[in-house]
């Protein structure tokens, strides 16, 4: 249930976002729309290469540790590996192949310099020089493609070998440049490389964590074959033991050495981002400290970059005392809740934002058994919900009323469809049409988070109305997965934080065979889609598939899709560098390239 795991647990994905203290492409890059060639020789400069003083009127300074807090520890700290449970922090360590337009497309260079489809099923890729990662190995064609290797071995146990299925294998050219060679055509392959199996990893590290992994399994069928070996009862049995034992053993002897001096990067992540693991406490905090060797400064004749000598986040469950925390000076910036806008908006010690970011909160149906099997009890739960009302009251209007999986601001999102009609009416017409005109008792859970318990309620009244008893069970992480893996549930109050490739929250959600599914649902012209859309290299003709896929998901009420939602972050004004304009104008472009800094170099 590794997909399970990633959607209830990536939620710290949002930092990376908005907290802008990372990196991004060189003053040559260009951008191009997904799908065509990016070619480097062209001198145009991006709009979001900008430091000039309408950026900030403002000169960086270095200094100083920026002191952030998240409700959860960062868990593991190899991004393939689950579960991964702060993003921000992953984000500072790791840097990705391509980073995502305003409108999540990808669309800007920067670890790749460039990207060439030779035909349907051929890629060749320019990486950019000079790269190095923290333990001081090179970034370069052939570290990609152990990277790759290393995914696609079901050894390694990366939950995104299935993402990068489609890849039938990388092909070195010279020391920065590697030729993709697909099974089919791959239409998602740019927005995948966008994503988390682009996040590069030292090769050195990765055969260290590899060989880690293979000499622990081997010495396991080590002492298996050396029982069977000792079993005078069976000759024949015992014979062939001894012949796999006396394979084991040579195999131990290539492995062992290296795994000696290796470490699991799970616990001792290699990336080549601008700050790198100084020191971590399980359930209390994560240290980085600065890269002095961080690419991106210098290649723009800005070598202090990043200016803050390192970053520690703190975990702290409670949102009122992260927010006690940043009041009393503790803390220097946090994302709020909804409720808390309101506490903090016209206090004077801090900045302020607020602005539409790619997460979704729904309801997941079960299509497969119980009353959601029926359109109408669907459609019913769906038109007792008033969107609005939602977004008013549990969210304080920090939040824009969704009609499918795609946000208003995505490439992928069909602009023709409205949210769903609150009309209650309808929906006890519904309900007595499908036989339950003296109501109905539905099963579900939910994440137990003071938010979701906020979420959730608010439904329980709405569905209340209508003759609708929804009894969801607040539950942990780990305790979601069971329950979810044997579909006993009715309805499910869910949320999918950054939306970026299309094919991504597609499969996951609405493909029977995504342990996300597992089967909860069949949508026979939904699944036609996504497999289309995912093969398919023309952008428009994508873009129209998607837009089909949401209007069929839409028509079937597939599930109750509610907001999108708004960010609140409220940060210390002694920090400088933020720019709210070039956010939601550039994207990751400008988040990437524009690391914040202290007004004194220090908190």
């Amino acid at each position: 249930m590794n997909y399970l795991k990633r959607l209830l647990t990536i939620t710290g994905i949002l930092f990376m976002m908005i907290l802008a203290i990372t990196h991004l492409p060189d003053a040559m890059a260009q951008e191009a729309k997904p799908g065509q060639n990016v070619n480097p020789g062209q001198n145009t400069q991006p709009g979001w290469m900008d430091w000039s003083e309408t950026y900030c009127p403002d000169k960086p300074v270095r200094g100083g540790y920026l002191r952030l807090a998240w409700p959860l520890y960062i868990g593991v700290m190899n991004p393939n590996h689950m579960p991964v449970l702060d993003w921000m922090t992953m984000s500072q360590m790791y840097e990705k192949l391509i980073l995502l337009d305003a409108n999540y497309q990808p669309t800007i260079p920067w670890l790749a310099r460039s990207w060439q489809a030779i035909d349907d099923t051929t890629m060749v890729m320019k990486l950019r020089e000079g790269v190095v990662f923290h333990d001081g190995s090179p970034f370069n064609a052939r570290s990609l493609k152990y990277q790759m290797d290393w995914i696609m071995d079901k050894d390694n146990a990366a939950w995104t070998r299935s993402w990068i299925e489609p890849l039938e294998s990388v092909e070195v050219v010279d020391d920065y440049t590697v030729k993709w060679h697909f099974k089919r055509p791959w239409g998602s392959f740019l927005g995948t490389m966008a994503s988390v199996p682009g996040f590069m990893i030292s090769a050195k590290a990765l055969e260290g964590d590899a060989a880690l992994t293979k000499v622990k399994r081997i010495e396991r069928e080590i002492v298996s074959a050396r029982r069977k070996a000792a079993d005078n009862k069976h000759i024949e049995k015992a014979h062939e033991a001894k012949k796999k034992l006396d394979e084991l053993e040579k195999q131990l002897e290539a492995f062992a050495p290296i795994a000696k001096t290796a470490k699991p990067l799970d616990t001792n992540p290699v990336g080549s981002g601008p700050y790198m693991l100084e020191s971590f406490s399980t359930d209390n905090h994560i240290t980085l400290k600065r890269n002095p060797n961080w690419w991106f400064g210098p290649s723009i004749g800005m070598p202090d970059m990043p200016y803050f000598d390192g970053i520690k986040v703190s975990v702290i469950p409670d949102p009122s005392v992260r927010l006690a925390n940043l009041k009393a000076g503790a803390i220097d910036s946090i994302i709020l809740d909804a409720i808390q806008y309101r506490l903090v908006k016209d206090d004077p010690n801090f900045n302020v934002a607020t602005f539409p970011i790619n997460w979704l909160v729904f309801l997941t149906f079960n299509h497969a058994k119980g009353p959601c099997a029926d359109i109408r009890v669907r459609q019913a739960i769906s038109h007792a919900i008033d969107r609005k009302a939602l977004v008013m009251g549990t969210q304080f209007g920090l939040g824009r009323t969704a009609s499918c999986m795609y946000p208003d601001d995505h490439w992928a999102h069909n602009p023709d469809l409205q949210p769903v009609s609150y009309d209650p009416e309808l929906s006890k017409k519904l309900l007595a049409e499908a036989g339950y005109a003296n109501g109905l008792t539905l099963t579900g859970f939910t994440i137990n988070l003071p938010e979701a318990q906020a979420f959730a309620k608010a439904i329980m009244a709405m569905l209340d109305k209508v003759g609708i008893t929804w009894k969801p069970v607040f539950l942990s992480i780990t305790g979601m997965i069971e329950p979810f893996r044997n579909l006993d549930f009715d309805v499910v109050g869910n949320l999918y934080p950054w939306i970026q490739e299309p094919d991504h929250i597609a499969t996951l959600l609405y493909d029977p065979a995504s342990p996300f599914n597992n089967g909860r649902s069949h949508n026979k012209k939904a699944i036609e889609l996504i497999l289309e859309g995912r093969e398919t290299l023309d952008e428009t003709k994508r873009t129209k598939i998607y837009f089909d896929l949401e209007k069929t998901l839409y028509s079937n009420y597939e599930d109750a899709w509610l907001w999108w939602p708004n960010a609140v972050l409220a940060s210390s004004r002694n920090i400088r560098g933020y720019n709210l304009d070039m956010l939601l104008k550039y994207g990751e472009g400008y988040v990437f390239s524009h690391p914040q800094w202290f007004k004194d170099g220090r908190p």
